[in-house]
C-alpha cells in the first residue's frame, strides 16, 4: 500500500516522521485509528501519551528522568538562586517521597508546552510553598530565608522522552506497513494487536490471537496472547539446573536449621 493513498495511516506516517508536527496531534490521529480497528489498546495507549498517566498508573521506565534539587534563598544582603541541595536537607516527612529521580506523568502536550517556555537549558518545576516555610522554619534564623524550592530537569531529558514516544508511534506504522497487504486500506484489530506488542510493549514473540463467541444474539470477544510459533522451548539444562539449584539451596538450609538447634541444646 502506498504512503500516499490518503488514508489515516498513511497521515500517521507522515506526521511522525516530520519532526516539526506536534506529537499531541500524531496521538489524536492514533485514537480515531484504534477506533477504526476497533483495537481499545490503542486508544489506551495513545490517550494516556495525551493526557498522561495517573498517580497509580504504571508507568514506562523511560518516564523517569533525573532531577536535581535546588533551593533559592536571601542570605543578609546577598541572593542565593540555584543553589543544589541534598533530598535529605528536606523535612524527614517527605524526603522519601521526593529524590533526584522524577517520574514525567504529564501529557506530551504539556512536556512540549514545558519545553517551549523554558527560559534555558532547565525546566524547573516547584515544590509547594510550605515545604520552604518549613525549612525557614528549621532553621530558626532571620538572616537566611528560603524563597523557593524545586526540582530542576534538562530540556534534553524532556526532549528524550518526546523522542521515545515518537520511536514508538514510528515503529508501530512500521509494524503495521510490515504486517497489512499492499491491497489493504486500514488495519484490523488483531494487526494493531500485533504492532503495540512490538513497538510499546517491547513483545517481538507476542502474537495476539482474537477468539469471537456467540451468545444470545450478542457477540463477545476475548484476546490472547501467545508466543509465536518457532519460538525456542526453555533450555532442558537450565529447567534441570534451577531444580538442582533449589534442592541444595533447600538442603543447605535444613543442615544450617540443625546445627543451630544442637548447639542451643549442648550449651
Amino acid at each position: 500500500m502506498s504512503p500516499s493513498n490518503g488514508s489515516l495511516l498513511a497521515e500517521i506516517q507522515r506526521d511522525v516522521l516530520d519532526e516539526s508536527k506536534s506529537l499531541a496531534s500524531v496521538l489524536r490521529k492514533c485514537i480515531v485509528l484504534g477506533g477504526e480497528a476497533n483495537s481499545a489498546p490503542l486508544r489506551t495507549w495513545a490517550t494516556l501519551e495525551l493526557r498522561g498517566y495517573g498517580p497509580d498508573g504504571e508507568l514506562p521506565d523511560f518516564r523517569i528522568i533525573a532531577a536535581s534539587l535546588h533551593i533559592d534563598a536571601v542570605s543578609g544582603c546577598n541572593q542565593i538562586s540555584g543553589q543544589m541541595i541534598s533530598p535529605r536537607a528536606l523535612p524527614e516527612d517527605i524526603r522519601d517521597r521526593v529524590g533526584e529521580r522524577y517520574e514525567l506523568r504529564a501529557g506530551v502536550g504539556e512536556i512540549e508546552a514545558m519545553i517551549q517556555q523554558a527560559q534555558d537549558s532547565h525546566v524547573r518545576l516547584g515544590l509547594p510553598a510550605d515545604v520552604a516555610a518549613f525549612m525557614n522554619h528549621s532553621l530558626d534564623t532571620e538572616i537566611q530565608q528560603i524563597t523557593r524550592v524545586y526540582r530542576s530537569i534538562s530540556v534534553t531529558s524532556l526532549c528524550g522522552v518526546l523522542d521515545q514516544v515518537r520511536t514508538r508511534l514510528t515503529e508501530l506504522v512500521g509494524e503495521l506497513r510490515a504486517l497489512m497487504p499492499d491491497d489493504q486500506a486500514s488495519p484490523t484489530e488483531e494487526q494493531v494487536g500485533q504492532a503495540l506488542n512490538v513497538a510499546v510493549h517491547g513483545s517481538p514473540n507476542a502474537q495476539v490471537h482474537l477468539v469471537t463467541s456467540q451468545a444470545s444474539g450478542r457477540g463477545q470477544s476475548s484476546v490472547k496472547q501467545t508466543e509465536k510459533p518457532g519460538t525456542p522451548p526453555e533450555p532442558g539444562f537450565w529447567t534441570t539446573n534451577r531444580r538442582i539449584g533449589a534442592f541444595v539451596v533447600g538442603m543447605a538450609t535444613i543442615i544450617g536449621a540443625a546445627v543451630t538447634v544442637i548447639a542451643y541444646v549442648n550449651s
